[in-house]
């Protein structure tokens, strides 16, 4: 299992799917996952996406496979997960790669992208807000006087149910997918999760947006919750190069419930920036 090891000492994990030409030298894709999620939940896109890209798929800190961390607020922060990502592309190549994030992980791919431009060749987000309005908030809450006492009041397993029925997931949806998303979310440290809930739910990317010049494309649920239309046009007015596409869906885990749709937009976008240099 490939480990790169961080600024702080600690080994990120990544995975590696790579079943390009071999005699080809075809550019890294890194796939970052979002807020107490691991690489494994990119599974279903690993057939689109690998025979064009070497695919990378990072575990944040402290999840998944990556080592645990002995101090949640000293060890993870945005700058600490976005160094992350910088020291693995590094450790990888000397050339700029594409970077598809989901969620809180589109929101480290806006941060790595207006920070380090000549990191990323181009940039997918797939659901990403710019920040958490308050609407959002409060329905994570579940009563609670925030989303942090819920998960600690109600359990991470318990919470993370009761709000993927009510936000991520579509009535329709099959119940085995829930009850594994719920399974493997409920894998992590429960101070971890809750941690990375407090980050995301503090998190605004908005000052970023301009600082972007790379393309990028946009990839939202229509008339999606978290993503709402005045989330939708912010990316509209402060993106310079944006590609903004939808879903037809309301719930949020569309890199999931629509997962074969989202990595062929991924990959039709990549390969026309890919002509396009």
């Amino acid at each position: 299992m490939p480990y790169f090891s961080s600024a702080q000492g600690l080994r990120i994990h990544y995975q590696i799917d790579d079943f390009t030409d071999p005699w080809l030298d075809r550019p890294y894709l890194i796939l970052q996952h979002g807020n107490g999620r691991s690489g494994d939940f990119w599974y279903r896109w690993i057939p689109t996406l690998a025979t064009h890209f070497k695919v990378i798929r990072p575990d944040m800190r402290g999840v998944g496979q990556s080592d645990a961390v002995t101090d949640v607020n000293g060890q993870i922060s945005l700058n600490a997960c976005v160094e992350d990502l910088l020291g693995l592309i590094d450790s990888l190549t000397d050339q700029p790669v594409y970077f598809c994030g989901e969620s809180m992980g589109g929101i480290l791919g806006i941060l790595l992208a207006a920070m380090y431009p000549a990191k990323v060749r181009a940039l997918a987000l797939v659901a990403t807000p710019a920040f958490i309005n308050e609407t959002m908030k409060s329905r994570y809450a579940l009563g609670y006087s925030s989303r942090l006492e819920a998960m600690r009041g109600m359990g991470i397993e318990k919470w993370v149910r009761e709000t993927s029925v009510l936000t991520r997931f579509p009535p329709d949806c099959d119940p085995a997918l829930i009850d594994w998303y719920v399974k493997e979310f409920a894998k992590g440290v429960p101070e971890v999760l809750v941690r990375y809930a407090e980050l995301v739910s503090s998190a605004s990317a908005v000052d970023y947006l301009p600082k972007i010049k790379c393309p990028t494309l946009a990839l939202f649920p229509k008339n999606g919750q978290i993503t709402d239309d005045a989330q939708v046009n912010l990316f509209r007015q402060h993106l310079n190069k944006v590609d903004v596409r939808y879903v037809d869906s309301e719930f949020h885990m569309i890199h999931l419930t629509h997962a074969l749709e989202c990595a062929a937009a991924v990959q039709e976008f990549l390969g026309q920036a890919e002509l396009a240099t």
